[in-house]
């Protein structure tokens, strides 16, 4: 299990492939219509896993898909933006059993992969959909060399997406709306590339002028206390 891409949705393919190479260096190349979707795609190929750019070619057929409808109603209700993230596996047959979800089929320009929990992630964003692709199909992220995702940040029920992964580990933090720090799993470190003497933290953004508001709080006090037990300290030298 890994993650597999992630989903941008966007108004216009071509204006969000030249934002996105003029921004980030990273180039888009074509993708396709998908099948009865209402929807078509250009792709972000970045080696292991891949960004997809999203958006609709056909209203009225996108309005009786559901991938196609979540499409239209992010775009009209929050505009252009990250909508969903997927998981590739082996096989999605004994996911679709744990989890009780319906088995799908997704289909462009002749290659076809198997979704299971796409209404549920649709619904709920934080959650991925879990993806197999059919014998002989290619990954789209392979051909990149942008070094893959390293990781992934969403905001959700933490102990929700622990149990609709079964547990498996995934480099995929959840935001919380609060400061936090950890000394860092094999996983983190190795998908990011921290070093060993590294402590990872993170700090959301509105609560940044907050942070360094009460670590200089922290300093200015160390500073006195530190000067009160050197005082103290020096009688028993």
């Amino acid at each position: 299990m890994r993650i597999d891409h992630v989903i941008y949705a966007t108004r216009d393919l071509e204006r969000a492939a030249a934002r996105l190479e003029a921004e980030l260096g990273v180039a888009a190349v074509a993708g396709g219509r998908h099948d009865g979707l209402g929807t078509h795609n250009r792709i972000v190929p970045l080696g292991d896993g891949y960004l997809e750019l999203l958006a609709v070619c056909d209203p009225e057929e996108a309005a009786s898909s559901a991938l196609g409808a979540a499409l239209q109603a992010r775009i009209e209700q929050q505009g252009e933006g990250l909508m969903g993230w997927a998981v590739a596996v082996d096989d999605v047959k004994p996911i679709a059993a744990r989890l009780g979800t319906p088995i799908t089929t997704i289909a462009r320009q002749g290659m076809t992969a198997r979704l299971t929990g796409l209404g549920e992630s649709l619904r709920r964003p934080f959650l991925p959909f879990f993806l197999s692709r059919d014998s002989g199909v290619a990954d789209p992220g392979a051909r990149g060399d942008a070094g893959g995702i390293a990781w992934i940040e969403v905001a959700g029920d933490r102990a929700l997406l622990e149990d609709w992964l079964a547990g498996a580990a995934l480099p995929a933090a959840i935001d919380q709306s609060r400061p936090t720090m950890s000394l860092g799993c094999i996983g983190m470190r190795t998908f990011t590339g921290a070093s060993a003497d590294a402590m990872v933290g993170a700090v959301p953004a509105d609560k940044t002028e907050e942070f360094v508001r009460a670590l200089d709080t922290t300093a200015a006090s160390n500073k006195v206390m530190q000067e009160f037990y050197e005082g103290h300290k020096a009688q028993f030298v």
